[in-house]
């Protein structure tokens, strides 16, 4: 024969109601600045400007990224940005245009 397990639940009782506020309040005070911390874009928008880049015979999209890479921005990400300001399809530019690149201050 099959033994059925029973499932019992435990009941939460609340012995203090105070201690048990005063809990909540601290771990929200906790959560909350480690909550915004970690959705925080890294960069502030409003700090961003743009230079204007005329390119140059041998110039690549790669070359004037990484003269233009802030701190601690991977090049990749900075590249797709270059791209999505400008509008640009591949990373094929062409000498005689320009090119607004992002400038964090």
């Amino acid at each position: 024969m099959k033994q059925l397990l029973k499932i019992q639940r435990k009941k939460i009782r609340v012995i203090n109601r105070v201690r048990l506020g005063i809990s909540i309040s601290i771990l929200l005070i906790i959560l909350c600045p480690a909550i915004m911390f970690a959705f925080d874009e890294p960069h502030n928008k409003t700090d961003l400007s743009y230079i204007n880049v005329y390119i140059e015979p041998g110039d690549t999209l790669w070359g004037i990224a990484k003269a233009n890479l802030p701190p601690k921005t991977d090049i990749r990400d900075f590249i797709h940005e270059i791209k999505s300001i400008n509008q640009l399809d591949s990373a094929l530019i062409v000498e005689g245009d320009s090119l607004l690149v992002p400038y964090r201050q």
